[in-house]
């Protein structure tokens, strides 16, 4: 593990993993998940907290797996005693499961044809999220479905295209999750939109620069309450009830493309991605963002997996685990660069003094991250094929002391017993 005044190298782009690490968003400031769902992509309060985690290294036993129909990077919601999870067969159709969390029995299923080509598979890209009885997902070629939660009947549908004259879809396809925040439902066609999450009804469109790749975060910060995200050209706030826009200021975009989302912690905002140094900012009475940066850290650049707080401590994943100090300096604490799932893509999920880091082989590791050390509480392997070079990209869920991941070929579902959770 390297520490302090070691200079961090980022590896060579890989493209590839472009569709797996799609947009993290967050909100809450170090605050913890209290309810035991994970209604879309990173979590109840879209930051990767749960409180569930347990204090030591669990057993983690398999529940149950099922069959999927082929490929699909999307990630899983888990939430109302169901897991949802997308799905593509790789040549005409994209399916949305829906399965006991307990048993992985079938509710439903809903097919949609698909039969296009996009590098990386054609399937969706978008975590689904399950909402008051619903399940609301997003095709890679801009697909929007509202699904009633117990039959998998359809209540709304609408299309980037056919709607809302998206345009062209995005080289690797249309990727944000949808976000709900203030019972308004948020997407990103081309322009930003809110929609009425019941009805699909529009309420709100803000005009911008076109679709990027990363997911919106949204929370209240300087008094108001706001989405914060990326177009192809700017990063900007808007503000939640009404789409206007209160500030906004030039990303580079370079690599054409941006897929790490905003991070609010302690009422600042940390944007970290690759083609820039990752920089703090602070807002101004009104919710205006001082477009001057509090601080630097030019040690972590990750292309595509959002840093993740762990107390009061910032972690991110870039060529290994890289603990900051959120407190206004971004200072690096220490690299854990030893371990296989650090080094490559990963998803961390944390509470106050643990997190489980989710890497890109399958792996799943619980560490405990103070500002001295990055502690291995321990280790269990849950997706991904043994002895072979396996990816395994798909964003995890974890509901009601149940870990629920997939890989090309299956979706688990693991309880973890044996240790008692809390903090």
């Amino acid at each position: 593990m390297r520490v302090l005044g070691e200079k961090h190298i980022s590896g060579a782009v890989r493209i590839t993993c472009l569709v797996a690490f799609l947009c993290a968003v967050a909100w809450a400031a170090g605050t913890e998940a209290a309810g035991a769902d994970w209604p879309g992509w990173r979590g109840p309060t879209h930051d990767g907290q749960y409180s569930g985690i347990p204090q030591a290294m669990p057993e983690v036993k398999l529940l149950w797996k099922n069959r999927m129909a082929g490929r699909c990077d999307a990630g899983l919601a888990a939430a109302e005693g169901v897991v949802v999870a997308a799905d593509g067969d790789g040549r005409r159709n994209d399916y949305y499961w829906c399965f006991d969390a307990a048993t992985g029995k079938e509710r439903w299923m809903a097919k949609t044809s698909n039969g296009r080509k996009l590098d990386y598979g054609s399937a969706p890209r978008a975590t689904p999220t399950i909402y008051k009885g619903t399940a609301i997902t997003i095709g890679a070629f801009g697909d929007v479905q509202c699904f009633d939660l117990k039959t998998g009947k359809p209540i709304w549908k609408k299309h980037y295209m056919k709607d809302y004259r998206a345009g062209k879809v995005p080289t690797w396809g249309f990727a944000a999750p949808p976000l709900i925040f203030d019972d308004k439902l948020i997407i990103t066609p081309n322009a930003l939109m809110a929609l009425n999450p019941s009805t699909g009804k529009t309420i709100w469109t803000a005009k911008t620069a076109g679709a990027n790749y990363s997911a919106f975060a949204a929370g209240k910060v300087g008094g108001v309450r706001q989405i914060i995200g990326y177009d192809a050209a700017t990063v900007g706030g808007w503000d939640i009830a009404t789409g206007k826009q209160l500030w906004g200021m030039p990303a580079d975009n370079s690599n054409g493309y941006i897929v790490p989302s905003p991070v609010l912690t302690g009422g600042k905002l940390v944007l970290a991605t690759e083609s820039e140094d990752t920089r703090m900012f602070k807002f101004d009475a009104g919710g205006m963002l001082n477009v001057e940066p509090l601080a630097k850290n030019a040690d972590l650049s990750p292309e595509m997996s959002t840093p993740t707080v762990q107390g009061d401590l910032l972690l991110g994943v870039c060529n290994g685990l890289i603990c900051m100090d959120p407190n206004d300096s971004l200072k690096t604490l220490w690299i854990q660069d030893k371990e296989d799932s650090f080094l490559g893509m990963a998803h961390i999920i944390a509470t106050k003094d643990r997190a489980l880091v989710f890497g890109d082989k399958g792996e799943m590791v619980m560490i405990r991250a103070t500002r001295e050390k990055c502690e291995i509480l321990g280790r269990a392997k849950l997706s991904g094929t043994k002895g072979k070079a396996s990816v395994v990209w798909a964003p995890p869920a974890i509901a009601d002391g149940r870990i629920f991941v997939r890989d090309e070929k299956y979706l688990y579902a693991y309880e973890m017993i044996g240790s008692k959770t809390g903090n």
